[in-house]
Parts: C-alpha cells; sequence; structure tokens
C-alpha cells in the first residue's frame, strides 16, 4: 500500500500486529478501530488484505522514514501495537515472534 498518511501508517501498523497470529479477532479490532475514523480504517484494512508479506514490509520501511523521526515516535507506534498484540487476552508466540521483527525494522 502507498502513499501512506502518518494516521494510516499506525493503522496499517496495526493490522500487522493483529494478524501476527493469523487471526484477527474481534477485541483486536475493537481495540484498533477505538480512536479511527471507519472509513480510513475499511480503506487501510483493504489495502492491507492486498498486499503480500513483502509489500508489506516495504510499506513500513517507506512509510518509517517519513513519520519515525526519534525515539518517541517509534515508542507511541509501539505502545498502541502492544494494546492490539494483548486485547485478546494473550501474546502468543507468533506475536512475539512479529514483534521482535517489528522492533528491529521500525
Amino acid at each position: 500500500m502507498k502513499n501512506l498518511s502518518k494516521e494510516e501508517f499506525e493503522v496499517y501498523c496495526l493490522f500487522i500486529a493483529a494478524n501476527a497470529d493469523f487471526n484477527i479477532t474481534k477485541q483486536e479490532l475493537i481495540a484498533m478501530g477505538a480512536h479511527t475514523d471507519p472509513e480510513m480504517f475499511v480503506k487501510v484494512y483493504n489495502g492491507f488484505e492486498s498486499d503480500s508479506d513483502v509489500d508489506r514490509l516495504d510499506t513500513i520501511r517507506e512509510c518509517k522514514t517519513l513519520y519515525i523521526k526519534d525515539e518517541l515516535d517509534r515508542q507511541n507506534l509501539f505502545d498502541k501495537m502492544k494494546k492490539v498484540f494483548f486485547a485478546d487476552g494473550r501474546f502468543a508466540a507468533a506475536e512475539q515472534s512479529v514483534f521482535t521483527m517489528l522492533r528491529k525494522l521500525i
């Protein structure tokens, strides 16, 4: 997905977090969409779903240079992702692996 705004990029990252165990739960969707414009949320979801894993990594690499300017930006994004990772009450091994990969990538 190309040309994301900062908010779209954050939601895109949240979809990656929610999908880490290949099962986006209702609790994760609620955690992600609670403070997000529904139209933008659906747009990002559709783009996320149509992207391959390689496209998803490319999107993160491209957007991080635009929107992650310092450690505070990075920490704020990871705080939001942690809420999604723990929304369903568990932090599965697959989720831990994706979290570690994202920490290295972003």
